[in-house]
């Protein structure tokens, strides 16, 4: 039973884990990796067996525990899910948030009691080139800075619901690290997107528009900016991922040359997503 156990992660553990954390962009360096486990040891969790987790707040204003990375062997999710809920209500969370979860292992999550809160198709653009677009007077492209932070998560606010959108902890890290652009039409804020390139590889990780300022092909223009920076970034290729229910969306991806793989994804849940229970008692962690 020793080697199933799971315990918060030593200095020593984490130095052996540096580089491969890193390299699966779980962190996005190792001192920030090290800075984590220092405030918060009980976030990177490893078991006698070899396996691995590293947890974070899934979102400021929710008491969710995410798991950012889970390291096992399919047979080990289970008691893994189960430490990790208890590991959540010990640390004043109401539920737990599973990392992506490809379609395959969704069963494997079930059985040890999460349910399926989404499920995302994935689609890819190779090469990377971007669609013309015809350009709006009244609209301009500019990047994001630290000062636009709080006006773009009221844009986030408009468009997702509580467990998907954004906090001011996350965007703030996005703008630090670059890659968000924003659309301005007659001088306000309607809508951006968040993307990134890194070895080779584009992610486009966010798109939405303000209501009011819909249909009218911002959104069309806000992709072509994405994908010309992935261009730029000399991308081979570029993935996003969308819910499979949301239609307007995968037909404005498809328009610009995107082609679902037919790979889908899932985030499970277990516990109570809309409680309030002591995890904002706990502080900012890493960040998702």
């Amino acid at each position: 039973m020793t080697g199933r156990v799971f315990t918060d992660a030593t200095a020593a553990q984490v130095d052996k884990l540096a580089r491969a954390l890193v390299a699966a962009r779980v962190f996005p360096d190792e001192q920030t990796l090290r800075a984590h486990h220092r405030d918060r040891p009980w976030t990177i969790q490893v078991s006698g067996r070899g396996d691995v987790a590293v947890l974070d707040r899934w979102r400021d204003h929710l008491d969710l525990l995410g798991i950012d990375a889970l390291w096992c062997p399919v047979r080990h999710i289970g008691d893994a899910v189960t430490h990790l809920s208890v590991c959540a209500a010990e640390h004043g969370f109401s539920g737990l948030v599973s990392p992506p979860v490809m379609s395959g292992d969704v069963p494997v999550y079930e059985a040890a009691g999460m349910r399926v809160r989404e499920t995302l198709a994935v689609l890819e653009l190779t090469p990377v080139s971007p669609a013309a677009v015809p350009g709006r007077p009244d609209v301009s492209m500019r990047p994001a800075l630290t000062a636009d932070a709080e006006e773009i998560i009221a844009i986030d606010g408009e468009c997702f619901e509580p467990f998907w959108r954004y906090d001011l902890r996350l965007m703030r890290r996005f703008l630090d690290a670059g890659g968000v652009t924003l659309a301005e039409r007659d001088g306000r804020c309607v809508g951006y997107t968040l993307s990134t390139v890194d070895r080779g590889s584009a992610v486009l990780g966010r798109l939405c528009v303000r209501a009011s300022d819909r249909r009218v092909g911002i959104g069309s223009l806000l992709l072509e900016a994405a994908v010309s920076r992935a261009r730029d970034g000399r991308a081979r290729h570029m993935t996003l991922s969308a819910r499979t229910g949301n239609a307007a969306a995968l037909a404005l991806y498809r328009s610009a040359g995107f082609a679902d793989t037919g790979r889908r994804y899932a985030f499970l849940t277990a516990g109570d997503e809309t409680g309030r229970g002591l995890g904002h008692r706990i502080g900012s962690l890493m960040g998702r």
